[in-house]
């Protein structure tokens, strides 16, 4: 792959990303990153899996046919031995998800494999697994994903991983 540029504009570039962004979380159900690093300023507990079909009924646990949130994503996730840093602002919208993923990650004893970090300045978004780093404009939120004008640019390559991964780790920290 290397790198690609993605601009939603059109249906069609929503449904790329989409695409994109469910290929991510289902490698990171398959093989967990330690860690993977979110760093989004506004987030929610979006769709990111589309099982309506079923095709990815073997991943989760009785995976129900619909869509699956980035919550569940995450604390499957976890469950299975990844880490994750979150970064986003001290916002009360933030913090009804950030507070149900440490409600959850208790439940499942899983606390330690997860850090949430806020900062009141943040602007930059990306998603960092051992593998991709998807970056650019848009936040993890119904508007990021689906409504606003966004320009992402995913890549693998080696370097820009190693940069990304010692910026994340300096600026936010690991589990």
């Amino acid at each position: 792959m290397s790198a690609r540029s993605l601009r939603t504009t059109a249906y069609s570039s929503r449904e790329e990303l989409a695409d994109v962004l469910q290929s991510i979380f289902v490698s990171e159900l398959l093989v967990p990153s330690k860690p993977l690093w979110i760093v989004s300023p506004w987030i929610s507990d979006v769709q990111v899996i589309d099982n309506r079909t079923g095709n990815f009924s073997g991943l989760l646990t009785a995976m129900p046919q619909r869509w699956i949130r980035l919550g569940e994503v995450i604390e499957q996730h976890l469950g299975r031995g990844g880490s994750l840093t979150l970064a986003t602002r001290p916002d009360d919208h933030n913090r009804v998800f950030t507070e149900f993923l440490k409600r959850r990650t208790r439940e499942i004893g899983r606390e330690r494999s997860l850090r949430v970090v806020m900062s009141a300045d943040l602007h930059e978004k990306g998603i960092l697994t051992q593998g991709v780093l998807l970056s650019g404009s848009m936040n993890l939120t119904y508007n990021g994903l689906r409504r606003l004008e966004e320009a992402v640019h995913l890549t693998d390559e080696d370097d820009a991983l190693a940069r990304a991964r010692s910026a994340y780790r300096d600026r936010w920290g690991e589990p």
